[in-house]
């Protein structure tokens, strides 16, 4: 199978080796962006970047995991005759504020007011307070990676936080388009992601994760999944609002990364639904892989060309590690944190990045540096690991290169 990969090679490392392993040959396509006054374009823009950097007619399919490019994704698909998303329901899932505001989102939401990145923080702090109630979270309209998602506990932190998510909107703004901030509520419940497909309007949750340690703020790196096989019987008030949410908005044929929470009188509350797989591709397949011996990729390829009815093989736990950084700085010492996880038994670990590089700690961080699979059969044992690599595995930096 010859397939297109709209995104760049080294965030899509975890599917090229999926694909040299089953002899697919891969290409990868940086596209265009798309200036929102031109939609009428949009095709032919695309379709034009693509046809210059590849031949077309030898492409069997098109794919990404990058959060930018889903609407370029459908639009080169749909060019290709091959099964395409509607677009109208992409964009609404590609900006938070619109999303928020569909009919099928906005009565499972916690309350939020839009705020432009061109205030001043006073002005923002007046808005915030005639409409919200304190502790408040201030996140990037399109933003990623939690980068920019900050939690202000009341108008002292207020400046701070709402400085820290303009800049990030800031830097957005060469990446995705323009980003506006919303400040939202903060929900004092658990956090949840499930990871499922759409397929011919059946929704099918696949694996739950729980995010650890508790994301409290004032910042909201995801520093760890532990992740399960969905339980429907369990799962009940997640399939309902997801069933509800996913035919309102109109997503089928589609991978789908859900993210939750319970509001402190335990009502479930929507998040974000993002129309992709989780983690880059990397997350879903690798967790899915460990907990139920499903494959996620597979799955991918196959969606709108048939129905879909995957059952789990078999039921484990499956940690996802994300390793820290604390100080924006200079990379060292990351061969260290790798040997930990393989002391440690990883099942797959990524090093993204390497010695010497420079890296942005959070809130303004849009990279991971090493990501880590691993295997356990009970929940219990899978929390006594991340215990362990929160304390071996370290990543650090230096404020200076060195030589």
């Amino acid at each position: 199978m010859n397939v297109l990969v709209l995104g760049n090679e080294e965030d899509c490392r975890d599917y090229l080796d999926y694909a040299r392993g089953r002899d697919f040959t891969v290409q990868f396509l940086a596209p265009p962006k798309l200036a929102a006054a031109d939609r009428e374009n949009w095709r032919a823009t695309v379709a034009d970047a693509a046809r210059q950097a590849v031949d077309l007619s030898a492409v069997d399919d098109v794919v990404s995991f990058h959060d930018s490019y889903q609407i370029q994704l459908e639009l080169l698909r749909a060019k290709l005759g091959l099964p395409s998303r509607d677009i109208d329901t992409l964009l609404c899932l590609a900006d938070k504020t619109r999303f928020k505001a569909h009919p099928a989102v906005r009565d499972h939401i916690t309350r939020h007011i839009e705020l432009s990145p061109s205030m001043k923080a006073p002005e923002a702090l007046e808005a915030v307070t005639a409409e919200l109630t304190f502790p408040v979270v201030l996140k990037p309209s399109n933003g990623f990676y939690s980068a920019g998602v900050v939690k202000a506990d009341g108008p002292k932190e207020f400046a701070k936080a709402f400085l820290q998510t303009k800049r990030v909107c800031t830097v957005l703004r060469d990446s995705s388009g323009e980003s506006r901030m919303l400040a939202e509520e903060y929900l004092d419940g658990n956090e949840y992601a499930i990871d499922g497909m759409v397929s011919q309007g059946r929704v099918i949750p696949l694996q739950i994760h729980r995010k650890l340690p508790p994301l409290v703020g004032p910042l909201f790196h995801e520093v760890a999944y532990l992740t399960e096989p969905f339980d429907a019987e369990k799962g009940r008030d997640f399939s309902t609002l997801l069933n509800s949410v996913v035919a309102g908005v109109g997503l089928d044929d589609s991978p789908f990364h859900a993210e939750f929470r319970f509001d402190g009188r335990g009502r479930l509350r929507i998040l974000e639904l993002a129309p992709r797989l989780c983690g880059g591709g990397t997350t879903t397949y690798q967790q899915l892989r460990i907990c139920t011996g499903l494959d996620a990729y597979d799955l991918l390829h196959r969606l709108g060309r048939e129905p879909i009815d995957p059952q789990p093989l078999h039921h484990r736990v499956a940690l996802e590690f994300d390793a820290p950084i604390e100080r924006s700085g200079f990379l060292r010492n990351t061969a260290q944190a790798v040997d930990v996880c393989r002391k440690n038994d990883v099942t797959t670990v990524h090093l993204h990045r390497e010695d010497g590089q420079f890296v942005l700690a959070p809130p303004l961080n849009f990279e991971t540096v090493l990501t880590a699979y691993f295997a356990r059969d009970t929940r219990e044992e899978a929390e006594a690991l991340l215990d362990v690599l929160l304390t071996d595995c370290k990543i650090e930096t230096e404020t200076e290169k060195s030589s």
